[in-house]
């Protein structure tokens, strides 16, 4: 025990002597696992969402009940009926937008508040503080108090010390309080909730919790009573978690090659401190120090920097998770309804998945460093040359989920790695047409140069091609979209107002500089093959534009086809329509298909005649004619008409001459300029979290690339002694050195450009239509690709020529220090 415990104590002496070592190692474990931490960290948030409920009581929510289809709210009279029933699990939930004073929009959630006074957590959080404060007039104040997010009330500019708000359709004033987790949306007592918003009793849904003594009796109890006037939904079944999980498969594997290009990095720093600590490893073994006992020293040392480097990797994962977490949230709550917010504070088991992620690559490297000349066998590189190819050639023909299209990613990856090594060693074997002695050294010298550094080209490889792929995914997305949007939007008027549609859209037919009115109607619907097999109800949302193909020329449909009348017409009873893009890639419809499209005892008997594009969206979408629609009865929500006008330029006169003539503000006539604006940008924020993710990624492989050069200053410094001692000046050998580490950089960056574009075609080709149900053509933008190629290789080449410059300087005699 004794002589463990000075082993030790001398390796932590050896640390204390070379604490910038120690910095490095921890730094090299704790990046990579600090991008995949703050990923699940993300994901684990969105996944126990509704752990909570809606007025922050800590119960996880079981189910919901919402309104019938075609229906926005559930009678108040339900509530009533579930109290007498003794369900006390159901608590109602009110939603809604008012607008400030000031003439800002917030959205509020009505819930019933008396709950806290009954749970002791929310009664110690909320009602203490409160009573506390200045606002707390009666004990019962906390009823009549709003409840925001710190950020929020940051943002919509109230006195941090006394803030109070007043709606627009309030007469006094309301107080505020700070509450962590709400996100966007205030909250607020339900009864308050319903004068605000003017609901007259009406409730937007119920929240359900296992909070009693027989959850299944409950439930029956509900399902029994809400059997005519709702519907019960499953927490597992809500649209989001299938809508997002395609978002958050690309992240994690985004984050996952963010963790690989740091495990490179990881061996790096490992592979320092282990060239750094081989001469003490040999004085103790000479002292007498068993073997035994080193190993197990070794052992317990890297399970505690393991462990350190966990927590600092958590401790980093939470805090990138959170500065992600407002354009993550922002995403999911356009493109995938999220409805809570998201806060990723720090967690354990996080720790324990960055101490799993080190722990693996620490094996990895005492094994390989063991079992080292087993790689060196003939066989075993051929064999994974075939094994790669095998699998990379098995996906590219049967990939058909998200996980094999990724794999199909990891199989370019993998035959990358296996050329990369080749093709730089091959710049060095073949005769330099040179007889310059310090350039013949530097060709025979390559062998160590790129043992040392064959990690970091395998890093700068990976980071660099998948930024590149990233960059051709989002191009091309963004040339996609700019087609779809001005092909989508070709109104140049767009009006929305809540009451009296029917009457404005007459009157705006009338006038002569308009050319054409069309209508969006919306209806949630569900939706059923018409086949012979087993049905299968799926959740859509039927819309229309107008009566007659005309209104459907803004609609691109697959093969740059346009709408005709041929794709409304009626047949047997079936009347025509037309499906979005991810229909049919994920929903597996075809054109020709008969479905029936029914909202309770409604419905509408249709033949798929089309599909169209529809980037942005995921969900199941189907296009009928308002005339389809009105002759099955369909419940369906008007949300406003859009105007083609007679001259497009004079979009702005007219539009401000409807909004004297109609009494409309400027929020509720839009022009096209300003719709395409706000829709581009939406999509874009989308691509925030992946550019962050890539511009990690590329930050770890430099990091790595210096590391490298740290590792390899020390592996050369007798054979440059040798060199500054035969009189080759230090300017001379740093030249060769940016030489040789240019043709090695550059060698890869050249292999890096190939496979960002075949992992740029494997995305649009297969993740893209696979996860998300787009298709798009491939475009590349080769001046903005040369331009990041050229920024890369100068960024590398300078972080590689800082530790050769010191390594030179330290070695170098007095009589030629003069670089």
């Amino acid at each position: 025990m004794v002589e463990f415990k000075l082993i030790l104590l001398t390796y932590w002496g050896f640390y204390r002597r070379h604490f910038g070592l120690l910095v490095l190692f921890l730094v090299g474990l704790s990046l990579g696992s600090a991008l995949l931490t703050a990923i699940q960290g993300l994901n684990f948030e969105a996944a126990k969402r509704y752990q909570s409920t809606t007025a922050m009581i800590n119960h996880p929510i079981s189910h919901f009940i919402r309104p019938i289809l075609g229906q926005n709210y559930l009678p108040f009279a339900l509530w009533e009926q579930l109290r007498a029933k003794g369900v006390t699990s159901a608590q109602p939930v009110l939603e809604g937008t008012i607008k400030t004073q000031a003439g800002q929009q917030l959205r509020i959630k009505g819930v019933n508040l008396l709950q806290w006074l009954n749970k002791t957590s929310a009664a110690q959080n909320v009602i203490a503080p409160l009573s506390r404060s200045q606002t707390a007039a009666t004990p019962m104040s906390f009823l009549n108090t709003l409840y925001l997010d710190p950020t929020m009330i940051i943002r919509l500019g109230l006195d941090p010390d006394n803030p109070v708000l007043i709606f627009e359709n309030a007469e006094q004033s309301m107080p505020v309080i700070a509450m962590e987790g709400l996100g966007k949306s205030g909250l607020v007592d339900i009864h308050v909730a319903d004068t605000l918003l003017q609901a007259n009793g009406q409730i937007s849904y119920f929240e359900v919790t296992n909070d009693t003594a027989d959850p299944q009796l409950a439930l029956s109890i509900i399902k029994a009573l809400t059997s005519t006037v709702g519907r019960v939904e499953s927490v597992e079944e809500q649209a989001f978690d299938g809508l997002s999980q395609a978002f958050f498969l690309n992240l994690k594997a985004l984050a996952l090659l963010g963790y690989v290009v740091g495990a490179f990095l990881s061996f790096n720093a490992i592979k320092l401190a282990y060239t750094s600590r081989q001469t003490l490893q040999q004085q103790l073994f000479i002292l007498g120090c068993s073997m035994k006992m080193l190993l197990k020293a070794l052992i317990v040392e890297l399970i505690a920097l393991s462990f350190i480097a966990a927590i600092f990797g958590a401790v980093l994962g939470s805090v990138l998770a959170n500065l992600l977490v407002l354009d993550v949230s922002s995403t999911l709550q356009s493109l995938y309804k999220l409805d809570r917010a998201l806060v990723v504070s720090f967690d354990w088991w996080l720790v324990l998945l960055a101490f799993i992620l080190n722990g693996v690559v620490l094996f990895g490297f005492v094994l390989m460093q063991v079992r080292h000349r087993h790689l060196k066998f003939v066989w075993l590189r051929f064999t994974a040359v075939f094994v790669t190819v095998f699998i990379t050639g098995y996906y590219y023909f049967f990939a058909v989920t998200e996980v094999e299209a990724l794999m199909l990613c990891v199989g370019v990856l993998m035959l990358f790695f296996i050329v990369t090594p080749v093709t730089i060693k091959s710049v060095f074997v073949v005769n330099w047409p040179t007889k310059n002695v310090v350039l013949l050294w530097l060709r025979a010298d390559s062998s160590n140069q790129l043992s040392a550094l064959s990690s970091s080209v395998l890093a700068m490889l990976m980071a660099v091609g998948a930024a590149i792929s990233m960059q051709i995914m989002v191009g091309s997305f963004s040339d996609a979209l700019d087609k779809h949007l001005t092909k989508r939007l070709s109104a140049d008027l767009y009006i929305r107002v809540e009451d009296k549609l029917d009457e404005l859209k007459n009157t705006l037919a009338q006038r002569q500089d308009i050319e054409r009115v069309g209508v969006y109607w919306h209806a949630p619907v569900e939706v059923i093959k018409n086949t012979g097999e087993p049905d299968h109800i799926y959740s859509a949302k039927l819309m229309s534009f107008g009566q007659s193909s005309e209104y459907y020329s803004h609609l691109n449909l697959l093969g740059d086809k346009s709408v005709t009348p041929r794709h409304f017409r009626v047949e047997s009873s079936y009347h025509g329509c037309l499906i979005n893009e991810p229909g049919l890639l994920k929903y597996q419809f075809s054109v020709g298909d008969k479905v029936i499209i029914q909202q309770q005892n409604r419905y509408l008997k249709c033949v798929i005649t089309g599909a169209f594009y529809d980037y942005g969206e995921q969900a199941l979408a189907f296009v009928s004619t308002t005339d389809a629609m009105l002759s099955s009865t369909i419940r369906f929500q008007q949300y406003g008409v859009s105007l083609w006008l007679e001259d497009a330029k004079s979009a702005s006169g007219i539009r401000d001459e409807l909004m004297t003539l109609h009494a409309l503000d400027s929020s509720q006539i839009i022009e096209n300029r300003q719709f395409k604006a706000f829709a581009k940008r939406l999509f874009n924020s989308t691509f925030t979290v992946t550019s962050a993710l890539n511009f990690f990624i590329i930050l770890i492989a430099l990091f790595g690339m210096w590391v490298s050069f740290l590792t390899l200053g020390r592996q050369q410094l007798e054979p440059i002694t040798v060199l500054q001692r035969l009189g080759v000046s230090n300017r001379t050998l740093l030249g060769a050195k940016l030489l040789q580490t240019g043709l090695i950089i550059g060698a890869t960056l050249g292999l890096a450009v190939p496979l960002g574009v075949l992992l740029g075609w494997v995305l649009l080709n297969y993740v893209m239509p696979i996860a998300f149900g787009w298709s798009m053509a491939l475009t590349i933008d080769w001046s903005v690709l040369t331009t990041f190629i050229v920024s890369i290789f100068i960024a590398a080449l300078v972080f590689s020529a800082i530790p050769l410059r010191k390594v030179l300087i330290r070695n170098t005699p007095s009589e030629h220090m003069h670089l």
